[in-house]
C-alpha cells in the first residue's frame, strides 16, 4: 500500500517569518505554529479548509477549551503543547492515511457504482472543468492533469467544504457543501499559533451550539464511515461542532496511479447536507443579517467589496443571541484581557474573508479580502455607530451619483428630456435603454474602487479620533469623518467625470453632460453637508 500519512508527510503550504515557503505535516505545522507566519495556498478555499481541519484537531486534542479561562491558559503558553499533540496522533495517526484501502482520510473506499471516474480538477471549484467556467486556472477537461498526493489532499479538503450543488448523484442529487452559502471569516494573529488560538472558540455541549447525544468526534474517529441515505435528502443535523467542522458533503475516492504515485482521477457522489434553514446555528465563522425574520447570509458579491459590510460584521459582537459567533467570541477575549492586571491585549488584529460566488451551481469567482480589526469596535457601540454613519454616507453618495448619471443617460437617449423638470413617465424602452447604459458605465465600480484604501485608514484612525466633553460623553470622528466626506465627494466627482469623458464630444453628449453636471455638483455638496457625520461645512465648489 502506498504510504502517505498526513500526520507525518509534508503537504500543508505555509509562509515562514523570513518570507520563505515550506510544506509541513499536520503534526509539525501545529507544533511549530508559533514560528510560522501563516498558511498559504493559491486557492483561498484551500486555506479556509485547512484552518478548519487544524481547529478540529486542536479542539479534540486539548478537549476544549470549555471556557474562557481554559482558553487563556492555552493562549498564555504561546505555543501548542508538543506532548499533547504527539499523544493524539499516536492514538489516531492510523486514520490519516490518504490512500488506506478501508479508511482513506476524508474519503470512502472505491465506489463500485461509479464506472467513469472524473478528472482530479473536478475537486477544485476554481478550475475550468465540465460546466465550471475558467477562473484563475487554464486547465481544461480534455487535458490530463496529475497532482501529488499533498495537492490532492488539499483539493479534497476544499471540495468537502465548498462543493457546489447541481448534477445527478446518489442517494440524491448533488447539494451545496456547508461553506457555499455566504462568506467565511477567519481572525488573523501575528503568527499561525495566534491565528488558530483566536479562532479556537469556546467548545462544550452548549457552545458554539448545543449537542446532547453521545460524543462529538471528528469524522476520522468515527467507528464506521458515515454515509447518507435517501432519508437525508432534506438535510442532516450535525452531531456536534467537530462533526460540522469535518463535515463529509461528498463520498470521494482518490485514484492513485503511476510511479512515482500521482492522482489524476477521482470518484464523487453526494453524501450529507446541512439543512439550509439552520446553517446559521452551526457555523460561528458565518455572518448574516435578519431581514423580516429571514436569515440572510452576507455573500461574496463581485459588485460589493467586503469592507462595505463592516458594520454588519462588527455588530454581531454586540448581539445578545444565545449563539456565539467569532466576533462575539473575540469581543469576550478582548474585554477580559484588557482588564487591569490581566494579560495585555493588542488593540488591533485582522481578519480574512473567503467565499465563492456561484450562480445556480456554477462557480463565478472566489474572493479573499483582508481587513484590519481595531478591537474597540467590538465593545463600543457609539464608535460602531459612527462607523455606520460613514458607511451610510458612502452609500448615499453612491445613489446620488447613479441617479444623476441616469439623467445623463435619459438625455442621451431622448434629447427632449429636461432633468430639471418633471415630465411624462418614461417608456419601457427608455427605461431599458437607460439601465443598459448605466450597466456599461458601472458608476458604482468607478466610485467604490477609489474608497477601499481610504476606508482602511478610516477604520484604523476612527477609534483614536475621540473627544470627551465635560459630562464624560465620548464623541468620535471630529477630524476623520469630515476627511472621509471629502474623499467621498472627490470619488463621486471623478466617477462622474470619467463617465462624461467616455461619452465623446458629440453635441448630444455635450448637451447631456451640461444639463446634469452643475445640478450634480450642487446636489453632491448639499448631501455632503447635510449627511456628513461630524459636519463638513466647506463652501460649495
Amino acid at each position: 500500500m502506498p504510504s502517505f500519512n498526513l500526520a507525518d508527510e509534508p503537504w500543508i503550504p505555509c509562509l515562514l517569518p523570513n518570507g520563505k515557503a515550506d510544506e509541513l505535516s499536520l503534526l509539525d505545522i501545529l507544533v511549530q505554529a508559533h514560528d510560522i507566519k501563516e498558511i498559504f495556498d493559491p486557492s483561498p478555499l484551500v486555506v479556509t479548509a485547512l484552518h478548519r481541519l487544524l481547529l478540529a484537531i486542536l479542539h479534540r486534542s486539548f478537549n476544549g477549551p470549555a471556557s474562557l479561562e481554559e482558553w487563556k491558559t492555552l493562549w498564555q503558553r504561546r505555543h501548542w503543547d508538543k506532548a499533547t499533540l504527539e499523544g493524539y496522533f499516536n492514538q489516531w495517526g492510523h486514520r490519516f492515511y490518504l490512500f488506506h484501502p478501508e479508511r482513506p482520510f476524508y474519503q470512502v473506499p472505491p465506489i463500485g457504482e461509479v464506472k467513469e471516474p472524473q478528472p482530479i480538477q473536478k475537486l477544485a471549484e476554481e478550475v475550468a472543468v465540465g460546466n465550471n467556467p475558467t477562473l484563475f486556472d487554464h486547465n481544461f477537461e480534455e487535458h490530463s492533469v496529475t497532482v501529488s498526493p499533498g495537492i490532492a489532499a488539499r483539493l479534497l479538503l476544499a471540495h468537502q467544504a465548498f462543493a457546489l450543488q447541481g448534477g445527478n448523484s446518489t442517494p440524491f442529487n448533488l447539494s451545496n457543501a456547508p461553506l457555499v452559502r455566504g462568506y467565511t471569516v477567519l481572525m488573523l494573529g501575528e503568527n499561525l499559533f495566534e491565528t488558530l488560538a483566536l479562532n479556537l472558540i469556546e467548545y462544550s455541549r452548549s457552545r458554539p451550539f448545543e449537542w446532547k447525544d453521545g460524543d462529538d468526534p471528528p469524522v476520522w474517529e468515527r467507528k464506521e464511515l458515515p454515509t447518507a441515505t435517501i432519508r437525508d435528502k432534506g438535510g442532516t443535523r450535525p452531531r456536534g461542532y467537530l462533526d460540522y467542522l469535518t463535515w463529509q458533503s461528498r463520498r470521494i475516492h482518490l485514484i492513485l496511479e503511476g510511479s512515482p504515485p500521482r492522482v489524476n482521477r477521482c470518484q464523487i457522489r453526494q453524501n450529507f447536507k446541512v439543512p439550509d434553514d439552520s446553517m446559521h446555528l452551526y457555523d460561528p465563522f458565518k455572518s448574516y443579517v435578519v431581514v423580516k425574520n429571514e436569515i440572510r447570509f452576507l455573500q461574496v458579491n463581485p459588485e460589493r467589496a467586503v469592507w462595505r459590510d463592516s458594520y454588519s460584521l462588527f455588530q454581531k459582537a454586540h448581539s445578545e443571541s444565545a449563539s456565539r459567533g467569532i466576533f462575539e467570541w473575540l469581543a469576550n477575549i478582548y474585554l477580559d484581557l484588557a482588564k487591569p492586571g490581566k494579560i495585555e491585549a493588542r488593540k488591533e488584529y485582522g481578519f480574512l474573508v473567503t467565499g465563492l460566488a456561484n450562480n445556480k451551481g456554477k462557480a463565478e469567482l472566489w474572493h479573499q479580502e483582508r481587513l484590519p480589526l481595531p478591537l474597540a469596535y467590538l465593545e463600543d457601540k457609539e464608535l460602531l455607530s459612527r462607523l455606520n454613519d460613514a458607511l451610510s454616507l458612502a452609500d448615499s453618495v453612491s445613489r446620488l451619483l447613479r441617479n444623476h448619471l441616469r439623467d445623463v443617460a435619459k438625455v442621451l437617449l431622448d434629447p427632449k428630456t429636461d432633468p430639471s423638470k418633471a415630465g411624462k413617465p418614461d417608456t419601457k424602452a427608455l427605461r431599458q435603454g437607460v439601465d443598459n447604459l448605466l450597466k456599461s458605465w458601472a458608476p458604482d465600480r468607478l466610485y467604490f474602487s477609489q474608497l477601499e484604501a481610504p476606508f482602511r485608514e478610516l477604520l484604523v484612525k476612527l477609534p483614536e479620533d475621540r473627544e470627551e466633553d465635560e459630562d464624560a460623553d465620548i464623541d468620535y470622528g471630529q477630524q476623520t469623518l469630515p476627511q472621509w466626506s471629502r474623499v467621498l465627494r472627490q470619488a463621486a466627482q471623478e466617477a462622474f467625470d470619467t463617465v462624461a469623458a467616455g461619452l465623446g464630444g458629440s453635441p448630444r453628449a455635450l448637451k447631456a453632460v451640461a444639463l446634469v453636471e452643475d445640478k450634480f455638483r450642487r446636489a453632491l455638496n448639499i448631501a455632503i453637508r447635510k449627511l456628513s457625520p461630524g459636519g463638513d461645512h466647506e463652501s460649495e465648489e
